[in-house]
Parts: C-alpha cells; sequence; structure tokens
C-alpha cells in the first residue's frame, strides 16, 4: 500500500473497509489475501495500534478531542461523583448505580456502533415501546459484545447492578477502571477480528499450509503436527504468533526452536 493509500485511511471504519475488500468472497486470489494478512502484522503497519488507540479514546477520552471523544469511563466517574462526594460514602440506591452503568454503555456504544445506535434506541423506544427497564437490558445486551464472557457479561441485568450495591466511591471507582480496560482489550479484539474476518476461508486450507510451512522452518520452528492438520482458523492464529514475534504463544501451541535464534542483544 502506497503512503497516499494509507493517507486515505483515516477512520476505524475505513482501515476495516479496505481489509474488507480482500475478503474470500471478493473474488481475491489466496497470494492476495495472504499478503493483505500479514501487510496487518507486519511491525511497520500501525493499524493495530490505531484500533488499540482507537478503544482507549472510546473508553477513556482522548486529551483535547473531549466533543468528539468523551470516554465511556469519564462521563460515568461524572455521575458518579454527583452521587458521592466523599471516597469512603457507599451507594445504596440501584436505580443510581443503573444510572451510572447506562451512562457508560450509552458513551460507550455511540461511538462503537454510531447511528447504528440512536436508531436502536429509538425504534425501542418508539415502535417496540420497550419500557425503561427492558431498554436498559437491551443496551446491556448490545455492550456485552464487547466484554468477556461471549455476551453473558450484561452490566445493565438486575442482578450485576445487585452486586455493586453497598460498595464504596473508591471501590465503584475501581470497578469502573476495571470495566474500562476490559472494553478497551475487547472491543480492540473486535476491531481486528472484523478487520481480518474472511480474508481466509477453509477452502485455503492447503494453500495456507504450503504458504507458512517454509516461512516457520526458515525462522527456525518446528511442530510434530504438520500445518495441513490444523484449521485454517489454529493456522492464521499461529502465523500472526510469528509475524509478531510471541514467542511464547508459540511454545504454549507446541512449537520448538529448531534452530539458534539471534536475541535482541546479539543484533547490537
Amino acid at each position: 500500500m502506497t503512503k497516499e493509500e494509507k493517507k486515505k485511511l483515516k477512520t476505524v471504519e475505513d482501515i476495516i473497509a479496505d481489509y474488507q475488500k480482500y475478503h474470500h468472497k471478493a473474488g481475491k486470489e489466496f497470494k492476495d489475501r495472504i499478503k493483505k494478512f500479514e501487510e496487518f502484522h507486519d511491525s511497520d503497519n500501525i493499524h493495530a495500534v490505531l484500533f488499540s488507540q482507537h478503544a482507549h479514546y472510546t473508553v477513556f477520552g482522548k486529551p483535547g478531542k473531549e466533543k468528539e471523544y468523551p470516554g465511556a469511563f469519564n462521563e460515568a466517574y461524572k455521575k458518579l461523583d454527583k452521587h458521592l462526594k466523599e471516597d469512603d460514602d457507599k451507594l445504596e440506591d440501584e436505580d443510581k448505580l443503573a444510572e451510572i452503568l447506562e451512562t457508560y454503555t450509552d458513551t460507550f456504544l455511540q461511538k462503537a456502533l454510531g447511528n447504528g445506535y440512536k436508531k436502536t434506541v429509538e425504534h425501542a423506544q418508539k415502535e417496540a415501546k420497550l419500557s425503561k427497564k427492558d431498554l436498559r437490558e437491551l443496551k446491556g445486551t448490545l455492550m456485552a459484545r464487547y466484554l468477556p464472557g461471549e455476551g453473558r457479561l450484561n452490566i445493565l441485568h438486575d442482578s450485576y447492578i445487585k452486586e455493586q450495591k453497598g460498595k464504596k466511591k473508591v471501590e465503584l471507582i475501581k470497578e469502573l477502571q476495571n470495566l474500562g480496560q476490559l472494553s478497551v482489550q475487547h472491543y480492540t479484539a473486535h476491531l481486528t477480528s472484523s478487520a481480518l474476518e474472511g480474508l481466509l476461508s477453509d477452502e485455503d486450507r492447503t494453500d495456507m499450509a504450503k504458504y507458512v510451512t517454509p516461512i516457520f522452518e526458515e525462522r527456525g520452528w518446528k511442530n510434530k503436527r504438520a500445518h495441513i492438520t490444523r484449521t485454517i482458523e489454529e493456522q492464521q492464529q499461529h502465523f500472526s504468533h510469528l509475524l509478531q514475534g510471541d514467542n511464547d504463544d508459540l511454545k504454549k501451541a507446541g512449537y520448538k526452536v529448531t534452530k539458534y535464534q539471534k536475541k535482541d542483544k546479539d543484533k547490537k
């Protein structure tokens, strides 16, 4: 990709759309699609970093761009600060707790889903006529895709809200911080998955094995299992570890070093 082409990719949506041009259903050959996969994992490519930064700004705000990125944690903190003044004050009111968590959710999803979130809420209110509680639960299910547990963690469900009841302000701040860190981690993973989804398919299993085998050998990594025995998802995961230099992950996957690899201090 040329510098001019890179400059045109101004948003995470632009970046994702550029990778999705190489979806296996778009008719691109394997050699072009695997190069796009390698491009994403190239150390000189900043797209993965941009995804991580975007996720961080969405949760914790962007200095100087507060209007564009107010930050879900920041807005929720303001609500908490409104209800509790001292660090050791306790919040017993479930409605106020729900308000804090709903503010976090609204602020996050307005950035993650954009206008689609606004349309969903409007439909739920005006056409589906959901109650305030049911609407809150719906928002929680939308937020859950960006949290661990594959959709099981609904921070606007009664059970989660009751868990926070009676906690001190300082404890609730810590809870919001932890929630923020989880959101950044899983939102980043979601953006990465959205970009790389479909670049390779099950039909590429043999081509992928033929392509990566000599690369692993040249870089000094060997596994008892041949690459062809792995699903395309496993092959992609292992190849990404290799491209990113995630040696510990390779070892966990059963790879062993077959020849001396230079350490950083040896390269000087």
